[in-house]
């Protein structure tokens, strides 16, 4: 079976083990930078020409029907492409993709996700706010029940735009921005700046989460759990891998609540007092997900039998941590 992985983004470590460990399967990547750490160790691999988001999905399509693609698992323009599903049917593609356009686009907004998750016990206390005056009055609420406050973007990727609303000053974001803290204040007047020049925002002011954080990665087929293993960032180097956690049923309902399939990434933090809440679900592979393989769990070959129709469940006991070193090459 030719599988093609579009816009593999970190997948370099899990083509790398696809393409060792399960031969048989013609893989095939692609990305728009030339250089992209995946050419190394893809058997077949393109580079992506500019195309506008509204044109991508018809490219993708042509694009596989060209190269003889039998399956497609991809990682750009997920919601669009789960729109024209009928059409990759039509001529014997198959689409893996996480789940359907709607609830694809519902796991974006962090807004709409909040929403959706109404009396879940780990949902973060979360107050979606566009405007000014709306985020002064949250950060009072959150301030009043003791908490620190935090605010992101409602739709964002790699914590962009994310700020801890904790500084001590107003030259604190400028000594140190890569903390990523700011006053309240100064937030509050940017976000006046902003509105005063026609600027539309939409953001999540939520309690800050000072713990530590877990990514569940999980292999699902067709909303069965097939693999799922936590991975708790100990430090900016050490993560700690297990199969037997107590985040796991939580992320395995929440697969089987949105029908989720393929490779998925939940996160969560611990808040002040060690509770754990839930932040996000990506409906892709996280860029770490390899080092579950590191460790005896299978992720990347799980991931790819669940596409050829082969996988089977994974349910050992494994515990153990690693030193968390980016793997990557690059063409010069």
């Amino acid at each position: 079976m030719k599988v093609w992985f579009n816009q593999s983004f970190s997948l370099r470590n899990v083509v790398a083990r696809i393409v060792r460990e399960r031969p048989e399967v013609r893989l095939a990547v692609s990305a728009i930078d030339a250089d992209s750490p995946a050419r190394d160790v893809a058997p077949e691999f393109w580079q992506e020409p500019g195309i506008a988001a509204g044109d991508y999905p018809d490219w993708v399509l042509a694009t596989a029907i060209e190269k003889r693609v039998e399956a497609l698992v991809p990682q750009r323009g997920r919601a669009a492409l789960a729109r024209m599903g009928d059409r990759f049917l039509d001529v014997g593609i198959a689409l893996h993709v996480a789940g359907d356009a709607d609830t694809l686009e519902m796991l974006e907004d962090k807004a709409a996700f909040t929403a959706s998750l109404a009396g879940d016990p780990l949902l973060c206390p979360t107050i979606p706010v566009d405007s000014a005056g709306m985020f002064e009055t949250a950060v009072e609420s959150l301030a009043a029940n003791g908490v620190t406050a935090c605010v992101k973007p409602a739709i964002g990727i790699y914590g962009a735009g994310y700020w801890t609303l904790n500084a001590k000053g107003s030259f604190d974001h400028l000594a140190d921005p890569d903390a990523r803290r700011i006053t309240p204040e100064a937030y509050g007047t940017v976000l006046r700046q902003a509105e005063a020049a026609g600027k539309q925002v939409s953001l999540l002011v939520m309690e800050h989460l000072p713990g530590l954080e877990a990514s569940v990665d999980i292999v699902a087929d067709q909303a069965k759990v097939m693999l799922a293993a936590v991975r708790t960032k100990l430090d900016a180097n050490r993560q700690r891998i297990q199969t037997r956690h107590e985040l796991i049923a939580h992320a395995g309902g929440l697969v089987a609540r949105f029908g989720l399939h393929g490779a998925v990434n939940v996160q969560y933090k611990q808040d002040r007092h060690g509770g754990w809440r839930i932040l996000e679900i990506n409906t892709r592979a996280a860029g770490g997900a390899s080092y579950c393989d590191e460790v005896g769990v299978p992720f990347s070959t799980t991931w790819i039998d669940v596409v050829t129709g082969t996988a089977q469940r994974f349910d050992a006991e494994i515990d153990a941590e690693i030193v968390a070193v980016v793997r990557a090459e690059r063409r010069h």
